[in-house]
């Protein structure tokens, strides 16, 4: 945000419904005339605090990854005896979370999608925001990883990408099933749990008889 004298209870506002309509809308999309206007402000207000729709669009970013990762819990996963079990773990967390802050799941999936479609500057800054969220990710695989024998061949990298791959999936169609169900539980999710703990246990072991 711009170092401008601001009221807080404005910016809360703007944000909040600049979370709401870029995560269901998308960037393109998404009016700053609308989100100026269901927050209560003034369209010249909101330039003033943010200076642009990209700047307003990264400040919304950065709130919504703040309010998440300040409150995770690394126990939920960190004594996990196997990588599937540490996946299955941290995922099912992650979508206690996504039932909890819907909009800011939503958001930030919907940024991660809309990506690819970003004017060139926001793409790039939004690209590095982005791969910085994954590099946090992978550390705590690789944390793993470092007790477990790979197979000769087997790259850190490889692995990294085909489990972000299967739980990337898992989190799109958690938030699929949110809602069209309007599910309000883990519980209404699990078969989710499951599926990512068999899809888990085939890149771990193979599918292959010995």
């Amino acid at each position: 945000m711009k170092d401008v004298t601001t009221d807080p209870q404005k910016v809360e506002r703007i944000l909040h419904t600049a979370m709401v309509d870029f995560g269901q809308q998308g960037f393109l999309k998404t009016k700053t005339d609308d989100i100026a206007a269901q927050a209560g402000v003034s369209k010249g207000l909101l330039f003033h605090y943010f200076g642009s729709k990209q700047g307003l669009y990264i400040d919304t970013y950065h709130t919504a990854f703040d309010r998440l990762y300040t409150i995770v819990d690394q126990q939920v996963w960190t004594d996990a005896t196997s990588l599937t079990d540490m996946v299955t773990r941290a995922t099912r967390y992650k979508i206690k979370l996504q039932l909890q802050y819907p909009v800011e799941f939503r958001f930030l999936m919907q940024a991660y999608i809309d990506t690819p479609h970003f004017p060139p500057r926001l793409q790039k800054e939004m690209s590095t925001m982005m791969q910085r969220t994954q590099e946090i990710g992978n550390q705590y695989i690789a944390g793993m990883m470092q007790k477990i024998k790979l197979r000769p061949g087997a790259r850190m990298a490889d692995v990294l990408a085909v489990v972000n791959a299967v739980t990337s999936s898992i989190m799109v169609q958690a938030e699929k099933d949110i809602a069209s169900h309007g599910y309000t539980k883990i519980e209404e999710l699990e078969s989710l749990i499951e599926d990512i703990n068999r899809q888990l246990t085939i890149v771990e072991h193979g599918f292959l008889p010995d």
